[in-house]
């Protein structure tokens, strides 16, 4: 560690009294970012309590309106008005909206936008928006539901295939956050393909699913055949709770001057260099702060800060210049910004069906939708905080600019406008928390033989508290038809 530039009285109280100030801006300015206790927007919080509380139509009716989401772009309101239309049992207005979501994430997919430079002027939030993998395959999810609802189990198919086609266009090599879900959605297109009497599509899903389990499937599903005569089988999907949402995680670094400088100005290898550094050290602090597989449990990230350190040996020492030759400068602040995922709640994973005549079923084939969305956020995580250092790097040039420009006739003014600047800059920043915030958490599928006729539906839940405590739902009347398949999905939100 070299020694740190001594720095004069005056710039330290600057600092200290532009704090005072930013903290008072910082609250006005994050007061129009309006968020709930759980790092939601509120309008997006707002949506999930409607949503969780069977009232869907009002929901759809805001988002409709426009005012039911904190986010403009068009993409993200297609994706929040197709799932809030399917459960308020609109199912051809859902299909809509999620054509034209499909439409344009297909659109935002193939071209693949530029992430550089207008976000390097604002954030990345004035962007086009662009789901996760996770997302593109939930939207032929809850397109095969809503073709189910209809019991028009031909369009269910056409679903199934386009789920099958992006499984194998995105492709990636096993890993346990994201593999769960592309198996069970394997066992859901090989169910619904037996449904459609489209056995050999039916064999190689179920097929596809095997072989993503590997030796330790949790179940031996049985390959595509037709149901024994005299029975029945009904299909149930289960949905738990909210997907992990995006929350805003910051860091804030107080800067040498020396330091500002090597960001800033000299070779570019100096200043690759030490945006490089920089770069470890926020994702080093980040990882220090408290979440677990990059997932905050149950409580919101708290903003962390450190003092960043080049570690450059030659650096330059005020102590060691003559009093005209050494001018006071400001330290600065350098606030990064990015988003993480906080969970309000753990999906309970003991869960049985049971039918009126005593036949039971375990929810076995289940995936955490929450690790999957990390998992794909993982993948644009690395270009996101370059994009991050990028913008604060080019903040605090201009800012530095400005303090040298009107310094140069009037020392103490340079300082104080480049002192506010340098507050405003760093109070403007902010992640880019977009996401389809009302996914379900968890997914889980379970398929039951029955008899013939109407049967009513129970689903267990176990507390998980290792007290035998089970909670009951009633999932309603399913009618069974000897060698056909019916298909129900119940959202469960706690």
């Amino acid at each position: 560690m070299y020694p740190r530039p001594a720095l004069r009285a005056r710039p330290r109280l600057l600092l200290l009294a532009g704090l005072t100030l930013a903290s008072t801006a910082c609250a006005g300015l994050f007061a129009g970012y309006d968020v709930a206790p759980n790092g939601l927007a509120r309008k997006d919080d707002a949506l999930r309590r409607l949503l969780a509380t069977g009232h869907a139509d009002s929901a759809l009716a805001e988002v409709a309106g426009g005012n039911g989401t904190a986010h403009g772009d068009e993409l993200l309101r297609a994706l929040y008005a197709g799932i809030l239309a399917h459960y308020a049992g609109r199912y051809e207005a859902s299909d809509s909206a999620l054509r034209r979501a499909v439409d344009l994430a297909e659109d935002r997919y193939t071209k693949r936008i530029s992430k550089a430079a207008a976000s390097l002027v604002t954030s990345d939030r004035v962007l086009p928006y662009e789901p996760g993998r996770t997302e593109r395959l939930l939207i032929h999810y809850y397109g095969a539901l809503n073709f189910l609802r209809r019991g028009d189990v031909e369009g269910a198919a056409v679903e199934a295939r386009r789920i099958g086609f992006l499984l194998e266009r995105d492709r990636r090599d096993p890993d346990p956050r994201s593999t769960p879900l592309d198996a069970f959605l394997r066992d859901f297109t090989g169910a619904v393909f037996e449904a459609a009497g489209e056995w050999n599509d039916a064999d190689v899903a179920y097929r596809n699913a095997l072989a993503l389990r590997g030796n330790g499937a949790p179940v031996d599903t049985s390959l595509a055949r037709p149901l024994p005569d005299g029975e029945g089988e009904v299909v149930i999907v289960v949905e738990q709770g909210f997907v992990a949402h995006r929350v805003q995680q910051s860091v804030t670094l107080l800067l040498e001057p020396e330091e500002a400088k090597r960001l800033t100005g000299g070779e570019a290898d100096d200043r690759l260099g030490a945006a490089a550094l920089l770069a470890a050290q926020v994702l080093e602090a980040a990882a220090l702060a408290g979440e677990r597989d990059g997932i905050w449990y149950g409580r919101r990230p708290r903003g962390v800060r450190v003092e960043f350190s080049s570690d450059r040996s030659d650096a330059h020492d005020c102590k060691d210049e003559k009093e005209e030759d050494c001018k006071e400068e400001n330290p600065y602040l350098l606030r990064i910004a990015w988003p993480t995922f906080r969970l309000d709640r753990e999906p309970a994973t003991a869960m049985r069906v049971v039918a009126d005549c005593g036949a039971d079923a375990r929810v076995e084939v289940a995936a955490d939708l929450s690790r999957a969305v990390v998992r794909d956020f993982e993948e644009e995580r690395a270009a996101i905080v370059a994009r991050t250092v990028a913008r604060a790097v080019s903040k605090l040039a201009l800012t530095r600019g400005l303090e040298k420009s009107i310094g140069e006739k009037d020392e103490t003014a340079g300082q104080v406008v480049g002192l506010l600047t340098n507050l405003g800059t760093a109070a403007l920043e902010q992640a880019d928390t977009r996401s389809w915030q009302l996914l379900p958490g968890r997914i889980g599928l379970v398929r039951l033989r029955l008899p013939p006729g109407t049967h009513a539906l129970t689903l267990e839940i176990a507390s998980g508290a290792g007290d035998g405590a089970v909670r009951t739902i009633g999932l309603g009347h399913v009618d069974v038809a000897a060698g056909r398949h019916t298909f129900l999905s119940a959202r469960i939100w706690q």
